[in-house]
């Protein structure tokens, strides 16, 4: 049954994030830095042994690693992911703060990929030998070859310092304007970084999807016995998407994996900025929980994928029923 399958899939989430959470704590964990570090930086060498031990023993740091994972998944349970180490706050709610800021990035960045790479992918695919589709190849490769960091500098020195059409960090103007406009001429640049830097990858595959089915047997027997052209190009399509969606799916935790170095550097207050401010003053349960929550986004994405697929692809709905 459907339902069967979507259970089956989220219970593999659920072994996938509990993997990820043993592996990055024992990883964090074996790292240098304590909560002394983190609280007083450099000035953390001018504390006593002794001192130095009760900050440790305050924050649990001086129990073993076993009991101190399983402390955190109790309270993970809870809705507790315990308190930040430099700011004094409880991760729930930095968490809070800015898991809306990443979602808004991500959600903009790939619904436009997603039109834009259908619409260049198809159109490509559907004139195959052309100045477009040869084009299109062409482009593909320019905008997937580009590191994002090398660009989204490039526009920040274009589009920030040398024109000032567009703010470049932050979310919101240090004025106080806020409001949706100003939200928007704050996205307009890392959304744009995300489309380049994966647009060329999804335009290209569905390029050459749709190009395979147009050569398949099936079509080919299908269009010389007088099968309409409409009829013909909506079944190339619905074929393609269904590797597509697959591709995007196993592509999405690159996508967030880049947002954490689209975020850093225009300063995008979302998660991957804080996991990078959180690791570089080695505040550790917070980067424990920015990894555990992008780990949690990451496999919903993966499912509703997988969800998708299952809508769009008659043989998989038969294999699962």
């Amino acid at each position: 049954m459907i339902s069967r399958f979507i259970a089956k899939r989220i219970f593999q989430g659920i072994v996938v994030i509990f993997s990820l959470s043993i592996l990055s704590f024992a990883i964090i964990n074996a790292a240098p830095g304590d909560p002394a570090t983190a609280l007083y930086g450099p000035l953390a060498d001018r504390l006593t042994t002794e001192e130095r031990a009760r900050i440790n023993r305050n924050y649990g740091v001086d129990r073993p690693v076993t009991e101190r994972y399983i402390k955190w998944t109790n309270n993970m349970i809870k809705g507790d992911l315990e308190v930040s180490y430099l700011e004094g706050r409880k991760i729930t709610d930095i968490l809070k703060e800015r898991i809306p800021n990443t979602l808004m990035l991500f959600l903009n960045s790939i619904t436009l990929i997603l039109i834009f790479s259908l619409i260049l992918g198809l159109k490509a695919g559907f004139n195959e030998g052309s100045l477009w589709d040869k084009f299109i190849s062409g482009i593909s490769v320019i905008f997937y070859s580009i590191p994002s960091f090398w660009l989204a500098l490039l526009f920040i020195i274009i589009f920030s310092v040398q024109f000032g059409f567009l703010p470049s960090s932050g979310n919101k103007s240090i004025s106080g304007e806020g409001g949706i406009v100003d939200t928007a001429r704050h996205l307009i640049m890392p959304v744009s970084v995300m489309v380049i830097a994966h647009v060329g990858a999804y335009a290209r595959f569905i390029q050459e999807k749709v190009k395979e089915e147009s050569n398949s047997h099936y079509v080919t027997a299908a269009r010389s016995n007088g099968m309409e052209e409409k009829k013909l190009m909506k079944g190339i399509i619905k074929n393609a998407l269904v590797p597509f969606i697959n591709y995007l799916g196993i592509t999405i935790p690159g996508f967030f994996g880049g947002s954490v170095m689209i975020e850093t550097v225009f300063s995008w207050p979302g998660l991957g900025m804080i996991s990078v401010k959180a690791a570089n003053s080695k505040d550790y349960p917070l980067l424990m929980g920015t990894i555990f929550i992008t780990g949690v986004m990451v496999v919903l994405s993966i499912i509703i994928t997988d969800i998708l697929e299952l809508s769009i692809n008659p043989s998989l709905r038969k294999q699962v029923t």
